[in-house]
């Protein structure tokens, strides 16, 4: 619930069990590894954030750092989904017996539709030719989900006519948001501020990037495959429309990064290259939160080098 200080050295953590307050104290040094909601969370709950912010909530301050929660960073996406003219996973995934069937050749034979990713194929690309690397990273999933059952998860059940989508993410947005806590109650969700959409770059880029999903569906090899496209349909062509339908379509593909990033620079940064909390000793944090920025792709693998990389540090400081 809470990292213990003694001055500005952090000496244990606070936590609940069964509904009991207990401490633990640290024999060496505290890890923070909540990821990048839950340790700036954590981080502020615990005296280390705004100033303001922790003032205002009755949080006695520690040390103050405005870096904390800030510059939250997250790649967004959105599906384009189209009906069509050979069957796809839909026909498969629908019907219970084909629930089952799908179930149990995975059990048994670890194969089948559920031994695959929910993106079949995918891949990145330039909206301008003139960029020196990629912006947008582009997906392809062999079902669709326009018409979900109330009360359960989409996927569980795809549309009743042989569905896919073409979607699309984009790769390094400049938008910013934040992650700041509500109360000084650890049980409270944090409020996530995701600002998506919030500079012209991002906006421009992405209404190239669904332009650049029609030129792909429109290509012979995949329009001859297409009734029609479903989402967001064909009445969709202005440049304010586009815009209007990424606004309200979009949404977080979950690679929220950079909420305590590292940097030399304590004024602009939480942690520094060692990951050390600025300006406190005894307390690092390694996860996706110590993103500078935010790298191109998926951040799983980026964060498990960055788990690796940081108990070498550990281990090397402790020499």
């Amino acid at each position: 619930t809470r990292i213990l200080f003694e001055g500005k050295r952090a000496v244990g953590i606070e936590y609940l069990q069964n509904g009991e307050t207990k401490t633990a104290r640290a024999g060496r040094e505290v890890i923070l590894s909540g990821g990048s909601i839950n340790s700036p969370q954590l981080l502020q709950l615990s005296g280390v954030g705004p100033s303001a912010l922790l003032g205002a909530l009755g949080i006695p301050v520690v040390h103050a750092n405005e870096n904390v929660g800030a510059n939250l960073q997250d790649h967004v996406g959105i599906n384009y989904t189209f009906k069509g003219l050979l069957p796809t996973l839909n026909q498969i995934l629908r019907p219970w017996w084909g629930k089952l069937m799908v179930g149990m050749q995975y059990v048994l034979l670890r194969s089948g539709p559920l031994s695959l990713s929910m993106n079949n194929a995918g891949g990145f690309f330039r909206t301008d030719p003139a960029l020196s690397r990629p912006n947008m990273q582009l997906y392809f999933q062999a079902f669709s989900t326009v018409i979900p059952k109330s009360g359960e998860r989409p996927i569980l059940t795809p549309d009743p006519w042989p569905g896919f989508s073409i979607g699309l993410s984009n790769c390094r947005p400049s938008s910013r948001g934040e992650i700041m806590i509500r109360s000084a109650n650890p049980r409270d969700y944090p409020k996530i501020v995701a600002n998506a959409f919030s500079t012209e770059a991002d906006i421009t880029e992405m209404l190239a990037a669904v332009k650049f999903i029609r030129k792909i569906a429109a290509m012979p090899a995949m329009a001859e495959i297409i009734e029609e496209e479903v989402l967001p349909g064909p009445s969709i062509t202005s440049d304010a429309d586009l815009i209007q339908d990424l606004r309200k379509r979009s949404g977080t593909v979950y690679h929220p990064v950079s909420t305590c990033r590292m940097g030399p620079d304590a004024a602009r940064a939480v942690v520094d290259p060692r990951l050390r909390v600025h300006g406190l000793a005894g307390l690092r944090v390694i996860d996706a939160s110590i993103f500078p920025d935010n790298i191109t792709g998926n951040t799983n693998a980026a964060s498990i080098m960055t788990g690796w990389k940081g108990a070498e540090l550990v281990l090397e400081d402790q020499k």
